[in-house]
This record gives structure tokens, C-alpha cells and sequence, in this order.
């Protein structure tokens, strides 16, 4: 993966010393999740069953950067990349007995099921403005006025945390995560205004769109499959809608 990065990063600082424009893209946003399996088979036939939690994962929030080289009015690309988590939390009780085994009190503890990916990969929009002459227009407005239809193909790094504490028993609390690398894409809608021109180009803007992120069956820090109650294999899926803001600095 680096010397991919390297090998796509040499002609894009070669293009950036002609005419175009070369920028840098950051922002952050909120997404949906599937996660039918984790779901299903962890949070609600085990953790919600034994009262460790009280709803599964279905959304959470992404950050991306990106760097780009846009030769024309009509399409750029380039390199991104997105970091995105979701996570659920309880205080499952923990009852305290004595020497007999019988229940003399509980303490409560603090569980938290955390889903993460960090994402790497090639970048490309095809601008719909540019077929409808934008940058011809007279109007300020227009002139400055960028849309277009964006496309994200790259591996995702994913990760599930299941960390158990307790307050008061640092031997008594556990922490385990479970990992796979998969195909990421993303295809959006994107919306930009040029509100600067001069000394630099900057834009603000927003995409929304869908991402496709379905993971293979987790595996453990040993190596062994994550397999729930003895017969259910666990994957994520962070497959879903999104929703961005973001932000376009480049000259």
C-alpha cells in the first residue's frame, strides 16, 4: 500500500507544475451502517440478552482527506483518505457474593462495542457543471458554482473493539478487538462554491452518496475466526448512506 501511494502521488506532483488546479480536500460528516450480522448475532442474541447493551451500532461519523489534480472543467482525481466509527455503550451489573456464593450487592461496570475502518484509496469526479457550461456562465453565482457525480475505489482496515471495565478492579476488566482488510467504493453527489479565487482557489461544499464496505468474517488477534455462541460468524458491514461537509484548499 505505500509504495502504491508513492507510485500514484509522482504524477500527480508532476501534473500539479502545469495549468489546472491541484487541491487539498478534508472534512467530515455522519454515515448509516448495516452491521446486519453483528447486530443480530452479538448485540441482540447475546449482549442485549445478558443486559451488557441496549441497541446495536446502525450509524456513526467519518473524517476524510483527499489530495487531487483537476486538469479541466470536466473532471479531477486523486488520492483519499477516510477514517469512520460507530460504537454503542452499557453498564451491565455485576453481582458481588460472598465466600458462600450468595449475592450480597453489584457494582456496575462499563461496557462499550466500538466499530472503526481506516480507508485508503483512488479518488475521481466527473463534473455534470461542465456539460452544463457553469464556467461559462456570466453569473458570479454560476461561474463559481461546481457539481458533480464522485466515485471512491480503495481497502478499508477494519476493526471491532469489544472493551469490558471495571472502575474498581483493573485484573476483573477485558479487551479484545477483531480484525479484516476489504474493498471499500463510494459513489456520491457533490456540490462546491469557489468562495475564494485569488491568491488561492478555496471551496466549501457538500456530498452525499452511498458506500459499499462489507467485510469477510473478523478474525482475532490470535488469528481465529470471531464465531458468537458457538455457530455464527462475525462480520461488519458498514454499507450505507452518508452525509459530508467539507472543505477545498488548492491553487
Amino acid at each position: 500500500m505505500k509504495f502504491l501511494t508513492v507510485l500514484l502521488l509522482f504524477p500527480l506532483i508532476g501534473l500539479a507544475q502545469h495549468q489546472g488546479k491541484f487541491s487539498f480536500e478534508f472534512g467530515g460528516g455522519k454515515n448509516t451502517f448495516s452491521m446486519a450480522r453483528l447486530n443480530q448475532y452479538y448485540v441482540n442474541s447475546f449482549a442485549i440478552k445478558n443486559k451488557m447493551l441496549e441497541e446495536g451500532i446502525s450509524s456513526g461519523d467519518h473524517f476524510f482527506i483527499g489530495l487531487k489534480y483537476r486538469p479541466n472543467t470536466l473532471f479531477d482525481f486523486g488520492l483519499y483518505g477516510n477514517y469512520q466509527f460507530g460504537k454503542t455503550s452499557g453498564k451491565p451489573e455485576f453481582i458481588i457474593t460472598d465466600d458462600f456464593g450468595q449475592a450480597i450487592g453489584t457494582r456496575e461496570l462499563d461496557f462499550i462495542l466500538k466499530t472503526e475502518a481506516i480507508g485508503f484509496g483512488i479518488s475521481s469526479c466527473w463534473y455534470i457543471s461542465h456539460f452544463l457550461k457553469f464556467h461559462e456562465k456570466e453569473s458570479k453565482f454560476l461561474n463559481r458554482f461546481h457539481m458533480g457525480v464522485e466515485l471512491n475505489a480503495g481497502i478499508g482496515f477494519s476493526k471491532a473493539i469489544v472493551d469490558l471495565r471495571d472502575p474498581e478492579l483493573a485484573y476483573a476488566s477485558s479487551y479484545e478487538y477483531f480484525t479484516s482488510s476489504d474493498f471499500q467504493g463510494q459513489v456520491s453527489l457533490k456540490f462546491e462554491y469557489d468562495y475564494l479565487k485569488s491568491p488561492i482557489i478555496s471551496s466549501i461544499g457538500i456530498k452525499g452518496g452511498y458506500q459499499y464496505f462489507k467485510t469477510k468474517t473478523l478474525k482475532s488477534r490470535q488469528g481465529n475466526d470471531w464465531i458468537v455462541l458457538g455457530e455464527y460468524p462475525i462480520n461488519l458491514d458498514f454499507s450505507g448512506f452518508f452525509g459530508t461537509l467539507f472543505m477545498s484548499i488548492g491553487k
